[in-house]
């Protein structure tokens, strides 16, 4: 018993699944449960010897990754800008297209499909939060599909996406 909890802890990411998820918690990662067959536990592995093995290059590159190991090929992590004219304004008038008037900050946009779960969304999302650097500021967003029926007779082009602020205080 004893060598088997030398073990798991001198290899976490091959130990058992409550070593796991008892480092997990420590650093602050994602630890979810899902109905899954085992895969949740080994994405939580995944995910921790990842964080292990970058050390001193986690930021946006780690939020990627992990981003889509959760929700593959339904994310995205948009750069926001905001316009100089309007500075004294700012956050008010952020925007995800560059262009030479505006400016970049240091605000980010963490954009999901719609169908992700939004349960396990909002239990993640203050991990998801602490994962990038201390001077980013995230925001999630879920992309909701346009299906109403507009009878506007002007030409507009948009996109509906819904941001909600996830965040215990």
């Amino acid at each position: 018993m004893v060598f088997s909890t030398i073990f798991n802890y001198s290899v976490l990411c091959q130990g058992r699944q409550s070593v796991v998820e008892c480092f997990t918690k420590l650093n602050g990662l994602v630890v979810f449960r899902r109905d899954d067959d085992g895969l949740s536990d080994t994405l939580m592995r995944i995910i921790y010897a990842n964080w292990q093995a970058l050390a001193s290059e986690r930021g946006l590159g780690f939020l990627q990754f992990v981003l889509d190991t959760l929700y593959p090929k339904q994310n995205e992590i948009m750069r926001l800008w905001h316009s100089k004219s309007l500075v004294h304004k700012y956050p008010s008038y952020l925007t995800d297209t560059a262009r030479t008037d505006r400016f970049l900050t240091s605000r980010i946009r963490i954009k999901l499909d719609a169908v992700v779960n939004i349960c396990e969304l909002s239990e993640l999302a203050p991990t998801l939060s602490r994962l990038v650097l201390w001077q980013v500021v995230p925001e999630i967003a879920v992309n909701l599909p346009s299906t109403q029926n507009m009878d506007v007779k002007v030409a507009v082009a948009g996109e509906v996406i819904a941001v909600a602020d996830f965040s215990p205080f």
